[in-house]
């Protein structure tokens, strides 16, 4: 009965050195993973394209895309790109503008400024190695071209 019971523990001893693996050969699926998602102010949520807004105020577009190979923003004439960091209280803006930006911006965080009255777009140009919603196959690479609608009111 003696020899039963350590034969038995040395079995339950060698199984478990065995099943015990040194690798760890789980990635979690959260490391490779690719998405679109963006949010905007104000009263932003994600997937919120067309805004209404009053002349000379601005919006912050954020992307929080994940897995992204390359990235831009693209405004048009109309809005200016404003520095990052900046007093939402304030009431003018001209003294936060970006001077250097042009009208695209690689930054995932952006404040425009919209200063002509009408229908203007913003544009997200998003590039990634695997597909996401609203991509399209572009050689290698899946690209994204997400519009925002900004109308300008007084």
């Amino acid at each position: 009965m003696k020899n039963i019971f350590k034969i038995s523990l040395l079995f339950l001893v060698v199984g478990f050195t065995i099943s015990c693996d040194s690798e760890d050969d789980y990635v979690p699926p959260y490391n490779d993973i690719s998405s679109l998602t963006f949010w905007t102010s104000p009263n932003g949520t994600a997937f919120d394209t067309e805004k209404i807004i009053q002349i000379d105020k601005f919006i912050a577009f954020q992307d929080l895309s994940r897995g992204v190979v390359s990235h831009e923003w693209k405004i048009k004439e109309g809005a200016r790109f404003l520095v990052d960091k900046l007093i939402e209280t304030d009431t003018i803006y001209t003294n936060y503008l970006s001077s250097n930006s042009g009208f695209s911006s690689s930054n995932n965080l952006v404040n425009v400024l919209f200063t002509q009255l009408g229908t203007t777009e913003v544009h997200l140009i998003n590039t990634f190695n695997d597909s996401v919603t609203d991509a399209v196959k572009e050689g290698d690479l899946w690209k994204v071209d997400k519009i925002f609608t900004i109308e300008v009111i007084e």
